[in-house]
């Protein structure tokens, strides 16, 4: 009988130690101080302030600029649009192919002669010969070229 309890005793305290040490390691991967820690020091945190700086205290943000330049046209169907070397299309509505060889800037591919514009791609215009055709009615958005 006191052997049974003795073994018990002893079970139950292997037990705690491993769960013990279960939680101790589960806490320590979590990373204490990291991000994923939800307790943050004010030490620590006027740290990164102090890091930003003055952002907004009084101090201007550059804002991102946005595109501009474009220009809506509406193409009949049949309608060619050769905008320029350099030129910038844009298809937003309708269908139109491709006239000589274009860059699609969005996909980085090549666009042969009689290839389908993808709609909202940023098509450049490498020469003066090359441009759209439309198939359909068809708004573009375009940054002329030279």
């Amino acid at each position: 009988m006191k052997k049974k309890i003795i073994t018990i005793i002893a079970v139950t305290l292997l037990a705690c130690l491993l769960f013990g040490g279960g939680v101790y390691v589960g806490a320590a991967s979590n990373g204490a101080g990291s991000q994923n820690d939800p307790v943050v020091s004010l030490s620590y945190l006027e740290y990164r302030l102090e890091q930003l700086g003055d952002v907004g205290q009084g101090s201007t943000v550059s804002q991102p600029k946005l595109a501009t330049g474009y220009k809506k046209t509406e193409l009949a169907r049949g309608e060619r649009f050769m905008p320029g070397e350099g030129g910038v299309i844009v298809l937003y509505s309708g269908k139109c192919t491709a006239v000589g060889n274009l860059l699609d800037l969005s996909s980085s591919s090549v666009l042969k002669e009689s290839s389908a514009i993808p709609a909202y791609s940023q098509i450049l215009v490498p020469d003066n010969a090359s441009g759209v055709v439309a198939s359909e009615k068809t708004v573009l958005f375009v940054i002329p070229g030279e």
